[in-house]
């Protein structure tokens, strides 16, 4: 390791000025970051995570203390200076896997030379396709792969798991220690306990600042909802399938989706990146025609693309929340188009939203926006909630919380399937199917 550190935060703080008033994301940090040794920066979602991130990326300017990396100080530093920064100091793994492509270019020619990376992560056969192509689970493999290929001594990585089963996310582990033992600095956003093993140093955010090492025991696990036994089916599939013409080749995302949910349960569609559950997700929703199979509603005579969100409601993977609103207007928008009021301050409460209701969706974190578009889902209590990984950019607090929540609406009448990668699903599923390559099999809930 370099005796001398390679960036050096002092009493660094940052303020954000937005029409809702300051934001103070970072107060007083200090901290240093060596090379060739890996740091995980742990906590809440909205604890400031992105924030240090961003500045140490020379992304966002710090509005007090010091920030240096490499001998330059960010804080005074020119725009050019800065440029310099980004391209030869510096490299920025974006929390949402697609934010770090540009779109219009194909994997090989987002960047030179990094096809022996790309086939590391079982990538050699998309290195030809569009971003958009990818799964997200593909796509931040893909972002990681893309970012190690560039050679900075600094590599700063916001959430690079989120979207990974664990199956996935061995061989980016194995690559940021080996990367470290080169000689690599990482520092890495992250909740996600087996980052955090690998970790030479933790540091702990909350509200901004920086805390004591000591762990802070989460929620406890629910007892796992009974199985609910004689209801009628509230979602039926049989045989669902959904292939993609790829030039002349045929992909196929779905080869057998077979499942039936009743009422008030809670069912998880677990499965690696790119096994198929998001497509699976979006045929249920009515997003996409399958191409084989038949799906049946225990909901109303209306076809699915008819379904109002007091049926069925979905939570994709990239939120779809509305920028213009804040996020107590985007929960109480199926409420004002339907003329109903009363859930959304509870929900916003439940999900710790409460304080943040009157900021629009990009002055929040991503975990936070990920409970906002929950709450708006949850707030007609629909009868069929459907959900694409809702859990996968939450601390292990919030998750639990999450899937508390998810729980309690099954109880009280919505049912529930989850699209997840997180194996101890068990613990609130009443049922557990796992997709793999595109057909799904029954599981045990425990499993």
């Amino acid at each position: 390791m370099s005796p001398e550190p390679l960036a050096v935060c002092r009493a660094l703080s940052k303020t954000y000025v937005t029409p809702t008033g300051g934001i103070e994301a970072l107060h007083s940090i200090d901290a240093t970051f060596s090379l060739g040794e890996i740091t995980a920066v742990v906590g809440a979602s909205g604890s400031g995570k992105s924030t240090l991130l961003r500045a140490l990326a020379g992304l966002d300017r710090p509005t007090g203390g010091l920030l240096a990396v490499s001998g330059r100080e960010l804080q005074s530093a020119s725009p050019a200076e800065l440029r310099q920064h980004r391209r030869a100091v510096v490299t920025y793994v974006n929390q949402k896997a697609a934010d770090n492509f540009v779109p219009h270019l194909t994997v090989r020619e987002q960047g030179e030379g990094a096809e022996r990376q790309l086939a590391e992560f079982g990538l050699a056969d998309r290195i030809d396709s569009l971003p958009v192509e990818l799964s997200g689970g593909e796509q931040a493999r893909a972002a990681f792969a893309l970012a190690l290929a560039r050679g900075t001594p600094l590599v700063i990585v916001d959430e690079p798991t989120a979207e990974l089963d664990r199956g996935s996310a061995g061989p980016l582990l194995g690559a940021i220690r080996s990367h470290a033992g080169e000689g690599v600095a990482f520092v890495v956003a992250t909740h996600d306990p087996d980052v955090i093993a690998i970790a030479d140093r933790v540091l702990r955010l909350d509200r901004g600042r920086v805390i004591g090492d000591n762990e802070q025991v989460g929620a406890a696990w629910r007892t796992r909802a009974s199985a609910v036994t004689g209801a009628e089916p509230v979602v039926t599939a049989c045989g669902v399938a959904k292939s993609y013409r790829d030039g002349k080749d045929t992909i196929y995302a779905l080869r057998d989706g077979t499942l039936t949910l009743a009422r008030g349960e809670v069912g998880a569609l677990l499965g690696r990146s790119g096994s198929g559950k998001s497509t699976f997700l979006m045929l249920l929703a009515g997003m996409q025609p399958a191409d084989a199979g038949e799906l049946r509603y225990g909901l109303s005579s209306s076809p699915p693309e008819e379904l109002a969100w007091r049926q069925l409601a979905f939570v994709p993977q990239r939120f779809g929340l509305l920028p213009e609103l804040s996020v107590r207007e985007n929960v109480e928008l199926p409420e004002r188009l339907l003329d109903r009021s009363g859930r959304a301050g509870p929900l916003l409460c439940r999900l710790g939203l409460d304080e943040l209701a009157d900021r629009l969706p990009q002055e929040t974190s991503i975990g936070q926006q990920q409970r906002t578009a929950l709450a708006r889902a949850l707030v007609l209590q629909p009868a069929l909630l459907l959900a694409d990984e809702p859990t996968s950019h939450q601390d292990a607090g919030w998750r639990d919380r999450v899937w508390e929540l998810l729980v309690e609406a099954a109880e009280t009448g919505t049912t529930c399937l989850i699209a997840t990668h997180e194996e101890e699903v068990g613990r609130y599923a009443t049922r557990v199917w796992a997709i793999d390559g595109g057909v799904v099999t029954p599981a045990q809930p425990g499993s």
